[in-house]
């Protein structure tokens, strides 16, 4: 029994011993690395921080299928890059067009926080010389500008400097509903060389005037010129540039100063022009005084001056079919033409969020949103390249807008004071189909004009 104690008691010792050199030398190797961390499964996995989001504020005017358009933007640009900026989204600040200009202004100067601005094409000057925008020249490159037509460099550039890219270009002729055409057996030009003049479409428009009723008032006038309610530079200085030949004062419109109105504005040939305006009015009446709305789209009128845009606009309306729609050159004293311009994206000087709002608009501008945007507005493209590829502007009725934006179409006015200058001839225009006397109102307003645009005086020098 004791042989065996000792036995065992020995046979403990070696094992203690052993035990005690094991916990040794481990204690001499290097830690063991930890085991690679598992991922874990299903809602459980760790995920890439979140980026906070981030709202761009966007004043623009109020347009329903121009919303479209950009709901549609704003979803595939949420997309880009895998989903880099999904964590932006814009909240749109929509206002009617007359209001649109005054309160870009206004939240600007007041520090308002504002993104983005949508801007008529030639006020791009004036909102660079007061500062709203910021210039983007740097961010975009030689090769991108050149994707634009030049028209559109001309119009969002100041000074030499790049302010904005824009949504797409215009270029206005005269449409007309050919059923109204055809009952009055006139068959407007289908080759803008062939356009008529000012004196051959008055006889088309007195021949597409009706008074059913004999009451005085047309049941269906002849014509309306320009686009919506309004009246101003866009339609209107066609008609009053075009009594000018190429390159004279009536033609250009203003002094190569920028702040020069009298003895351009306000020339004989100019005055002349006004008056036809005045007398399609009050003397013809071959359109009303007081703008109808839709006075075309509703056939209420034959013919109406206006950009592309319109197919849109009655495919929406008559989506059935059942408006039989026509295109000619748009009627001209001495040299034809049509303004070209429109909407331009503006980055403000207010904003916060500079590189999600440039993002957004590179975006915007490039030749995937243009072409967004024209599915749904269906007006002329600024970008070049998309504007090539549309086999539509191969054929008529669109191959006559391209044809005339590549052959006579210029920008309006290119000032500063395009702004003020274009709130004067709106209300001269206004004045003169109202019955007021021409030549007083045009010299008036030459030397308006020149007050208002006075404190730009070396701005292009």
């Amino acid at each position: 029994m004791q042989r065996l104690f000792r036995k065992n008691k020995t046979w403990l010792l070696v094992v203690v011993l052993v035990t005690i050199l094991g916990l040794v030398l481990a204690a001499c190797q290097p830690a063991a690395p930890a085991p690679a961390a598992q991922p874990q499964s299903g809602s459980e996995a760790p995920v890439a921080a979140a980026k906070a989001p981030v709202v761009l504020k966007f004043l623009k005017f109020a347009d329903p299928v121009e919303a479209i358009a950009f709901a549609k933007i704003e979803e595939e640009f949420r997309k880009l890059d895998g989903g880099k900026w999904s964590h932006v989204s814009i909240a749109y600040d929509t206002v009617d067009f007359q209001d649109l200009f005054p309160k870009i202004e206004t939240s600007v100067a007041a520090g308002v926080e504002l993104d983005l601005i949508q801007a008529d094409g030639p006020d791009m000057k004036h909102y660079a010389w007061n500062q709203v925008l910021i210039p983007l020249d740097e961010y975009f490159t030689a090769e991108e500008k050149a994707a634009f037509a030049p028209q559109s460099i001309e119009e969002g550039s100041y000074k030499g400097l790049f302010y904005g890219p824009p949504f797409m270009q215009s270029c206005s002729l005269m449409w007309y509903n050919q059923e109204m055409t055809d009952a009055a057996g006139i068959q407007p030009p289908q080759e803008l060389a062939d356009s008529w003049t000012m004196d051959e479409a008055l006889d088309a428009w007195q021949k597409t005037t009706v008074d059913n009723d004999g009451d005085g008032t047309p049941d269906v006038w002849g014509v309306r010129w320009g686009q919506g309610t309004w009246a101003g530079d866009y339609e209107q200085g066609i008609l009053r540039r075009s009594a000018g030949e190429v390159g004279s004062p009536t033609y250009e419109g203003m002094g190569p100063d920028g702040i020069t109105f009298q003895g351009y504005f306000d020339t004989p040939e100019a005055i002349e022009s006004m008056q036809f305006y005045q007398d399609m009015h009050q003397t013809w009446k071959v359109t009303p005084v007081e703008a109808i709305p839709n006075i075309f789209q509703s056939k209420k009128a034959a013919f109406v001056v206006f950009p592309d845009n319109i197919i849109g606009d009655i495919n929406n309306q008559y989506p059935d079919g059942g408006f039989a729609l026509g295109v000619t050159g748009i009627p001209y004293f001495k040299s034809q033409l049509c303004h070209t311009g429109s909407w331009h994206y503006g980055i403000s000087a207010n904003t916060k969020h500079f590189d999600e709002t440039l993002a957004f608009v590179k975006f915007a501008s490039s030749k995937e949103g243009s072409r967004i945007y024209y599915e749904a507005l269906r007006q002329l493209p600024a970008r070049l390249d998309l504007l090539n590829e549309l086999s539509e502007y191969n054929s008529y009725p669109q191959s006559l807008i391209k044809q005339g934006f590549e052959q006579f179409g210029i920008p309006r006015i290119q000032t500063p004071g395009y702004t003020e200058y274009q709130q004067v001839f709106a209300e001269i225009t206004q004045n003169i189909a109202a019955g007021a006397d021409v030549a007083q109102q045009m010299t008036d307003g030459a030397k308006q004009i020149e007050q208002l645009v006075a404190k730009y005086k070396g701005w292009n020098e």
